[in-house]
C-alpha cells in the first residue's frame, strides 16, 4: 500500500516572507524566459547572457540577494536543506569554480559559477515556505500563462516582435526565439496535467490553460517542443500510478525495452552487415517532423567542435568560457561557419567541451543521485515524483538539440536545479514529519519542553534524518 503524501513541515514564515517567495518564483520565470534586460531588439548579438549586461546583472542579482536574505532569516532550516542538496550538484559547482584556473575567460567563468550557486540558493529559498509542490507549480503556471497571453497579443498586434518570418512565420511571442516559445508551451502542457487533480482549480481554468499551451506548441512550429509536449505527459501518466501489482514493474518494463532494442540492433546487423550509423538512426524520426537527419545543420557545428574538444577533453576549456562570440575561444569553430552560433545545439557536447570528461562524470552523478531521490519520493508522494521524473526526462532529451543544462540561467536548467532541490527537501520534510507527531504535540510519555530545548531537538532531528 502506498504511503500517504508527505506532510510539509516548514518553519513558520511571516506574511511578507511568503509574498517574497511568490515574488521569487514569478521573477525567476520572467527573467529566465524574457529577453535579457527586457530588450526586444533581435538584431543585436546574443552575448548578454554570457558576458552579463547591466540589466541582466540587476535582474538576477536582485533574485539571488532576496534568496540569500530569506535563507539568512531561517539559518537552522536552511542549513538542514543545504546539507541534503544533491551532493554531485555541489561537486559540479566546485569543479566549475576550479576551471577558472585554466579558463581563457576566468571572469566569465566566475560569473557563471556565481549564477549556478544563485540558482541553488533560489531553490532553497523556495523550500522555506513549507508548502506543497503544487503551490510552486501554480505560481509558475500563472507567470507562464501571462507570457503566453502577452505573446499572443504580440504576434497579432506587433508581428515584428511576435513572429519570426525567417522560420516560416513561426510564433516566438515576447521571448527570444521560436524554440524557447515552444519549449515554454511544452512545459506548460506538462504542468497543467500535473495539477489536474487540484480541486481548488476550476475546470475551465485547466482546460483553457491546456488548450492555450497546446496551441502555442503548434504555432511555434518547433519539432523538439512538440516531442517534449507528448513525452512529458506520457512519462507523468506512466509514473503517476502503479499499474502492476509488483513494486518492480517499472524495472521490468525497462529491462523489456532494453531487450527489444538489443534484438532490433541484432536484426539490423544481420540484414545490413553493420550497426546503424547516427544518420540511419535519426532519419526515421527526423522525417516525421520534416527535418533532415543532421538535425537541421547542427552537425556543421559539431564536426569542428570535436576538434576543439580533443585539445582539452579531460578537464575542459573552462565553464562558460567558449561561446563568447568572435575573438573568443570559439573562433576556430566560427571560421568554418557562415553564421555566429552561441552554443553547439547539443548540451552534452557543450558540457564535454567546457567541463571535459570530469564534468561529464560529475553530471552523470547528478542524474543518478537525482534518480535515486525520485525513487525514494515515489513511496511518499507519487504525483510529485512523477512530475519531477517527467521534468528530468524531458530536460535530458531536449538538451540533445538545445544546450540548456549548466548553461547560465537558462530556464530548463533553472527548472532542473529547482526540481532537484525540491525533491531532496521534500524527503527531508517527510523524515522530519515522521519523527514528529502529526498534531505537533509532544511524544507519548514526555512532558512539554521549554522553547530552547525544542529548538535544540529540532536541530538534532535535522542532522539525524539524512535523505
Amino acid at each position: 500500500m502506498q504511503a500517504s503524501p508527505a506532510r510539509y513541515v516548514g518553519v513558520p514564515r511571516m506574511q511578507w516572507e511568503q509574498h517574497a517567495i511568490v515574488l521569487l518564483i514569478v521573477c525567476a520565470v520572467l527573467f529566465g524566459l524574457l529577453p535579457s534586460g527586457f530588450n526586444w531588439n533581435y538584431d543585436i548579438d546574443s552575448t548578454d547572457i554570457n558576458t552579463g549586461s547591466l540589466g541582466f546583472q540587476l535582474q538576477w542579482g536582485s533574485v539571488f540577494a532576496l534568496s540569500a536574505l530569506l535563507l539568512a532569516r531561517a539559518p537552522v532550516m536552511a542549513w538542514a536543506h543545504v546539507r541534503h542538496v544533491n551532493p554531485f550538484l555541489w561537486a559540479m559547482a566546485l569543479y566549475c569554480a576550479m576551471t577558472m584556473l585554466w579558463s581563457p575567460a576566468p571572469t566569465v567563468t566566475l560569473k557563471k559559477t556565481i549564477q549556478l550557486l544563485g540558482l541553488v540558493m533560489l531553490g532553497l529559498a523556495v523550500q522555506l515556505n513549507g508548502k506543497p509542490w503544487t503551490h510552486t507549480v501554480l505560481v509558475a503556471l500563472a507567470a507562464i500563462t501571462g507570457i503566453q497571453l502577452a505573446s499572443a497579443v504580440a504576434a497579432v498586434a506587433f508581428p515584428s516582435i511576435g513572429i519570426d518570418a525567417y522560420f516560416g512565420y513561426a510564433w516566438r511571442g515576447v521571448v527570444s526565439n521560436k524554440n524557447t516559445f515552444g519549449a515554454i508551451a511544452a512545459l506548460a502542457v506538462l504542468l497543467w496535467v500535473s495539477v489536474w487533480h487540484v480541486k481548488s482549480l476550476p475546470p475551465w481554468v485547466r482546460w483553457a490553460g491546456l488548450f492555450l499551451s497546446a496551441a502555442c506548441v503548434l504555432l511555434s512550429t518547433s519539432s523538439t517542443s512538440l516531442t517534449i509536449a507528448v513525452l512529458g505527459p506520457t512519462v507523468f501518466f506512466v509514473l503517476r500510478r502503479q499499474h502492476v501489482g509488483s513494486s518492480l514493474w517499472l524495472l521490468r518494463v525497462v529491462v523489456l525495452m532494453v531487450m527489444v532494442l538489443v534484438a532490433l540492433l541484432h536484426g539490423f546487423f544481420v540484414v545490413e552487415g553493420h550497426y546503424p550509423s547516427r544518420t540511419e538512426l535519426l532519419a526515421p524520426f527526423a522525417s516525421l517532423f520534416g527535418k533532415s537527419a543532421d538535425l537541421t545543420g547542427r552537425s556543421d557545428i559539431w564536426a569542428p567542435l570535436m576538434l576543439e574538444i580533443d585539445r582539452h577533453w579531460v578537464q575542459g576549456v573552462g565553464y562558460g568560457a567558449f561561446w563568447l562570440g568572435p575573438g573568443s575561444a570559439s573562433q576556430p569553430v566560427l571560421d568554418t561557419l557562415p553564421w555566429v552560433p552561441y552554443q553547439a545545439h547539443n548540451g552534452y557536447l557543450d558540457m564535454f567541451n567546457e567541463l571535459g570528461a570530469i564534468g561529464l562524470v560529475l553530471f552523470a552523478g547528478v542524474v543518478v543521485s537525482h534518480s535515486v531521490s525520485l525513487a525514494k519520493l515515489m513511496a511518499y508522494d507519487r504525483p510529485a515524483a512523477a512530475l519531477f521524473s517527467a521534468l528530468m526526462v524531458t530536460t535530458l532529451v531536449s538538451n540533445l538539440s538545445e544546450s540548456s543544462l549548466f548553461r547560465s540561467v537558462e530556464f530548463p536548467f533553472l527548472l532542473f536545479v529547482l526540481s532537484s532541490v525540491t525533491v531532496t527537501s521534500t524527503l527531508l520534510r517527510q523524515r522530519m514529519a515522521m519523527a514528529k507527531p502529526a498534531d505537533g504535540g509532544t511524544r507519548p510519555g514526555t512532558d512539554a519542553k521549554p522553547r530552547r530545548q525544542r529548538v535544540r531537538a529540532g536541530r538534532r532531528a535535522a542532522w539525524r534524518y539524512p535523505v
